[in-house]
């Protein structure tokens, strides 16, 4: 039985639309949001759907006139009348006919549309996707008309050629970030949540944490920190500190509110936390979220057994950092005892075979509550975590975009 699955229901022009990107949104952007939705609601619900995507955005600017435009729309009318189809216009000029199988209308219009556009062939301007299959699919089109496709990847930057910083150099500059403001070091990224249906993501917490590189370039001109991981280490440990000793003035505590502090093992137990905590009393410590690293914690499990115990003791939130798919593969959460789980989300979770998908969702918490995935940069991220029940995400396609 074919019927109009909840996302269709949302976006039929009936209701006001619902955005899944906290920004003011321009028609296409919209469009572009609820396909996304709907791919996501296919694949959760089974419900299955044929996509006809119309890619005007390789037709000649000459094509593209009012008039042209018009003949596209007529030619797409048969498939629009007499069935519960919807049309979705893409930033960029592309547009998705989605309609309930068996889609009989779509070959039809797919045939005129190429009889009238005969410059492209009909495979590379017509293409037709079938939902849930090809959902990853149409999803990838939806994030490259947003204009998500071609951000650059994540990574540690290579080496520089640039010598390490000496011990004295590093003590200087230690120094120097005892009286130093950071302000202007510090970078927020949001966590939000998310579930299917909601009208707007819901913030839950702000992260906070210094931007080493900038920090080491102001300080350690000429010098590569990072081929010194030792020294590397004490300068983060340092940064946070100084970053601490700011927020632990009682006007910054006031204002801190719900707080994400990503910090190393040994910031916790050091002065500066410790004031931080005291200042911020019990009902702002229990909006506090302290994230710290994973292979950290694994490679001192007694110092994380005590941030564990201090952390149920004082009412902060404790979590487990950059947790990768494959620590966690070998570290199930039934293993982790943690209140929550950071997990770094990769494109290649959505490639993988059966075996390892499911290992993967063996390993997270049985309460999804307690996952946060980061790194949810694109739809398919958050289509990922929604399919394995996550509502908690960090990533760019949740941030505020300029339509």
């Amino acid at each position: 039985m074919n019927f109009i699955t909840p996302a269709e229901a949302a976006w039929d022009g009936s209701a006001a639309p619902r955005a899944t990107l906290n920004a003011p949104l321009t028609a296409p952007l919209r469009d572009a949001t609820a396909l996304a939705a709907l791919a996501r609601e296919c694949v959760t619900s089974g419900v299955e759907r044929r996509a006809l995507h119309v890619r005007l955005s390789l037709v000649p600017a000459r094509l593209r006139e009012p008039r042209h435009q018009r003949l596209v729309r007529e030619a797409l009318s048969p498939l629009l009348r007499p069935t519960r189809a919807r049309l979705y216009e893409l930033p960029g000029g592309d547009l998705v006919a989605l309609s309930p199988p068996p889609g009989d209308y779509l070959d039809e219009v797919r045939h005129n549309l190429a009889r009238l556009l005969p410059e492209i062939p009909a495979d590379t301007l017509l293409p037709v996707l079938r939902l849930p299959a090809e959902a990853a699919r149409l999803l990838t089109l939806v994030e490259a008309a947003l204009g998500l496709d071609h951000a650059p990847p994540v990574m540690a930057p290579p080496g520089n050629g640039l010598p390490p910083p000496g011990t004295a150099e590093l003590d200087a500059a230690q120094r120097a970030l005892a009286t130093a403001n950071l302000t202007a070091f510090l970078r927020r990224q949001g966590i939000w949540r998310l579930t299917p249906g909601d009208e707007q993501p819901q913030p839950l917490w702000t992260e906070l944490r210094p931007h080493l590189p900038d920090i080491a370039a102001a300080l350690l001109p000429g010098r590569d920190l990072g081929a010194a991981p030792g020294l590397a280490r004490r300068f983060r440990q340092a940064t946070e500190r100084r970053m601490l000793a700011e927020l632990a003035h009682p006007q910054e505590a006031r204002l801190l509110g719900d707080a994400c502090l990503p910090l190393t093992l040994g910031s916790v137990l050091e002065a500066e936390f410790l004031r931080l905590d005291s200042l911020l009393g019990p009902h702002g410590r229990a909006r506090l979220l302290i994230p710290v690293a994973a292979p950290e914690a694994l490679a001192d499990p007694g110092g994380f057994a005590l941030l564990r115990r201090f952390a149920v003791l004082r009412g902060w939130t404790l979590a487990l950092d950059e947790l990768e798919p494959a620590l966690l593969r070998l570290m199930p959460a039934h293993r982790l005892d943690c209140a929550m789980l950071r997990l770094r989300f990769h494109p290649d979770m959505l490639a993988g075979d059966a075996g390892a998908r499911g290992s993967l969702d063996s390993a997270l918490p049985e309460d999804r509550d307690r996952v946060i995935l980061m790194g949810a940069d694109t739809p398919a991220a958050i289509a990922w975590g929604w399919q394995r029940g996550i509502s908690r995400f960090m990533g760019r396609v949740l941030e505020g975009r300029s339509a």
